[in-house]
């Protein structure tokens, strides 16, 4: 039997995706997950962190909900690096390294305080689970009806019910998460269908199905992102990749190695590889009247607002951060092109925030740490930005949809939108024929 560990977990933190964003406060109720899906994305992470023993032996740690309720009622005396986030009353995204929603929640009913909580207060939260079993629990029920403040994302992967057995392992079938979509919905709660991640060859089979789903279902909207393999896999990685190989048909690891951009760490498939896919699911979401998001970095420019989650485009749950590069690609998609000036103010707050000391965020290395030791989070995000080669600009992470053309008057890169290779994957020959380009089509 599982018991709360003694001590609590450390949460919330910025995410490790600060740069393009708009949800950078992100929160979790528990230390570990009791779903056990075999493509989790924080494996790496915990399972080579200090506190990776804990990780894999299920071991299990939940927040001080009293703390965080003072942090929310009183964020000047006790907000620290998060008050003026709390102030401004931006979304929150819950479920970030864990699923709140899940079996250790049944148990302990952290979650459950923090929703009474946030309900009265009437902060907005944007939730991702695949827990759905709150929804024929009363309490649960009482708090989520009418509230207008929290956001719903339920993560799907196929609609096949026995490869989704296999990979989501602990998980309930997809068929009982599209009724709680449905369910959640009639409550009064926004709702997104979290189709993350796209696992090729799986996904493949069922998604138009899924996005018929997720229409019956009432979902305002549906945001989907690719899966990504960790190029520096130990073997419990290999281990669990090849689970999901078995599902698919195919040797995934060998097939993201042929078809990824090899600049990090991660194994992301090109832009090409997932257009056909992408488009056609933008289509058959918006003819039946929901809103298509991409969080992956590559197709960005096709999502109809910054927040990449899918969130409502009115009321509190519209209240997203915008000074991030997801944001910037919107810019430059509407004018041609974009400069650091267009989203600064909004970053300015995270002038304030040492890189250094910023929750959560990875520090990279003793080097790196030494690097930015003075460094704001403002000035890593303006660093980024003026790191066109670096893998993490905009230049580069988006797949080429931006590309840099030379420095503004206050000496920051001013990147062009790409539309050629947007349209129909052209690629030009030069900046100074992207540069015509733009300027002939934004006359």
């Amino acid at each position: 039997m599982v018991d709360l560990e003694k001590g609590f977990y450390n949460s919330p933190r910025w995410s490790y995706e600060i740069t393009d964003c708009s949800m950078p406060m992100t929160f979790d109720t528990y230390s570990n997950c009791a779903f056990q899906c075999v493509y989790c994305f924080s494996f790496f992470q915990r399972s080579i962190s200090p506190t990776k023993g804990a990780y894999l032996s299920h071991k299990v740690s939940a927040v001080n909900v009293e703390k965080i309720k003072r942090m929310f009622t009183d964020p000047d005396k006790h907000g620290g690096q998060f008050a003026w986030y709390i102030k401004a009353r931006k979304v929150m995204q819950w479920g970030g390294l864990s699923d709140g929603f899940d079996y250790y929640e049944k148990k302990f009913g952290r979650s459950l305080e923090l929703l009474r909580f946030f309900k009265e207060i009437g902060y907005p939260i944007s939730i991702s689970t695949k827990g759905i079993w709150y929804l024929k629990d009363k309490r649960y029920i009482d708090v989520l009806k009418g509230a207008e403040n929290f956001h719903f994302k339920l993560s799907i992967i196929t609609a096949d019910k026995k490869a989704a057995k296999l990979i989501e392992r602990g998980v309930p079938p997809p068929d009982e998460r599209f009724k709680a979509l449905r369910r959640l919905n009639e409550l009064g709660v926004s709702t997104t269908l979290r189709f993350r991640p796209y696992i090729p060859f799986v996904s493949d089979k069922t998604w138009p199905e899924m996005i018929d789903q997720a229409a019956k279902a009432n979902c305002g909207s549906v945001t989907t992102e690719w899966l990504c393999l960790e190029s520096r896999a130990t073997s419990a990685h290999l281990e669990r990749y090849a689970v999901i190989s078995k599902v698919a048909g195919v040797d995934l690891w060998e097939y993201y190695k042929r078809n990824s951009q090899k600049k990090s760490g991660l194994l992301r498939l090109n832009y090409e590889a997932k257009r056909p896919v992408i488009e056609a699911m933008r289509k058959r979401t918006n003819d039946l009247g929901m809103h298509f998001f991409v969080s992956d970095c590559h197709h960005a420019e096709k999502t109809p607002h910054p927040n990449c989650c899918g969130v409502p485009d009115k009321g509190v749950l519209a209240n997203y951060c915008e000074g991030h590069f997801k944001k910037a690609i919107l810019i430059a998609k509407e004018k041609g092109r974009v400069q650091w000036k267009d989203i600064s103010e909004a970053a300015e707050p995270f002038k304030a925030i040492g890189w250094v000391n910023a929750t959560g965020l990875n520090k990279e290395s003793a080097r790196k740490r030494a690097e930015r030791k003075f460094q704001s989070l403002y000035g890593y995000l303006r660093d980024r930005w003026n790191s066109p080669k670096s893998y993490l600009s905009p230049g580069r992470y988006f797949g080429g949809v931006l590309v840099a053309d030379g420095i503004d008057d206050e000496d920051n890169v001013i990147y062009l939108y790409n539309f050629p290779f947007v349209d129909s994957g052209q690629r030009v020959k030069s900046v100074a024929e992207l540069r015509s380009k733009v300027d002939e089509r934004t006359k």
